[in-house]
């Protein structure tokens, strides 16, 4: 029997292909949706799937059955190329394979979930966040729409983490902190006091670093 919608993985790269392969271990997977293909309009990509590139995300025209998820880790990639589909009317799924979510914990859309993520009671999503594998955020924590958060990642209760916010692997945030709009943690940084907005702190404490 057909099934009724087909999945369509934006970002044909790395990551697109792991999301591609963590869909089709999804419960849902071959009952409620297929995987499709990818969106991606970059010249010269090679990918070594057997799913086929379906066109370019900004100008794709959906079809009867068609979903998607956004696999791009840039919080600004993620903004462009999503929102021309949802102009066009596009249902984004939030695609949860493998989470652990608590009480009254939502995953809005386009949500993006690796394996063995935990989500403690009363966690607040913004739409379009991804989390990869193995990190942990507590309970109360609030996430703004679009954020990335690496892999081993722990973020305790009572976190304010602002939109478009990238936190790198291995990073701890501690309970209550609040890191500001579009700020970056880099890789293992324990941060232990507020994050500015558009600020990106390194080490342990975390300290304000600028590449220049």
């Amino acid at each position: 029997m057909p099934v009724p919608n087909h999945l369509i993985v934006i970002g044909a790269g790395g990551f697109g292909r792991t999301v591609a392969g963590l869909a089709t271990t999804d419960p849902a997977y071959g009952i409620d949706w297929d995987v499709k293909g990818f969106l991606d309009n970059r010249a010269g990509l090679k990918t070594p799937s057997s799913l086929p590139i379906l066109g370019d995300p900004l100008t794709y025209r959906i079809e009867e059955g068609d979903i998607f998820i956004c696999a791009l880790g840039d919080p600004a990639a993620r903004r462009q190329y999503s929102a021309p589909l949802i102009e066009r009317g596009a249902h984004f799924i939030a695609l949860r394979t493998d989470l652990q979510a608590g009480e009254r914990t939502l995953t809005p859309r386009g949500c993006l979930f690796d394996r063995h993520v935990s989500l403690g009671p009363d966690v607040k999503l913004g739409e379009f966040v991804t989390i990869l594998s193995t990190t942990i955020v507590g309970y109360d924590v609030h996430i703004g729409d679009y954020c990335q958060i690496g892999s081993f990642v722990f973020i305790g209760g009572g976190a304010h983490i602002g939109k478009d916010v990238v936190i790198h692997p291995h990073a701890t945030i501690l309970p209550g902190v609040t890191v500001g709009d579009g700020a970056v943690i880099g890789a293992g940084s324990v941060v232990i006091r507020n994050v500015a907005a558009g600020v990106t702190v390194m080490g342990n404490p975390a300290k304000p670093f600028s590449f220049r």
